[in-house]
């Protein structure tokens, strides 16, 4: 049975659902006796002879809620790829700051590196001058020493 019809506008919660004709295709009933009595359908104005269109009525429940399902999904895509932009930036900016933290971690060891050359420097300059001290002293003494003697 074929079932590719229109939906329009709603009024009392229910679809206007058109048949092949596009004529109104009206809410029915099963009244027959089966297993299917008593489920509401959608069925060509002109049955009998009809363009034989048939629908449940449920299935335009059905059709509607996986509409919603896939507005959802959509909707998380969007969402989701909204948050990977974000996080894309967000990892844009920490790369950023970590290179200015190695430029800066560079500058510090270039610095400390020239600072513990000035202070070896000042360190050897210290122990020349500890030297000419002792040995102007050790040569004040052998001069005290020679002139006694």
């Amino acid at each position: 049975m074929a079932s590719s019809s229109e939906s329009r506008s709603r009024s009392n919660g229910k679809p206007h659902v058109l048949c092949f004709h596009q004529d109104l295709a009206p809410h029915r009933t099963v009244k027959v006796q089966g297993p299917t009595r008593g489920n509401r359908f959608y069925g060509c104005y002109h049955w009998p002879n009809s363009c034989g269109f048939f629908k449940w009525a449920d299935e335009e429940d059905r059709v509607h809620e996986l509409q919603f399902l896939l507005f959802e999904r959509d909707t998380r895509i969007a969402e989701l790829g909204i948050l990977i932009e974000e996080l894309e930036n967000e990892v844009k900016n920490l790369k950023q700051a970590n290179w200015k933290l190695e430029d800066d971690v560079a500058e510090m060891a270039i610095e400390n590196t020239e600072q513990l050359v000035m202070i070896s420097s000042v360190t050897a300059d210290k122990k020349l001058y500890n030297l000419l001290v002792a040995s102007w002293v050790l040569f004040a003494i052998v001069l005290l020493l020679l002139g006694r003697g």
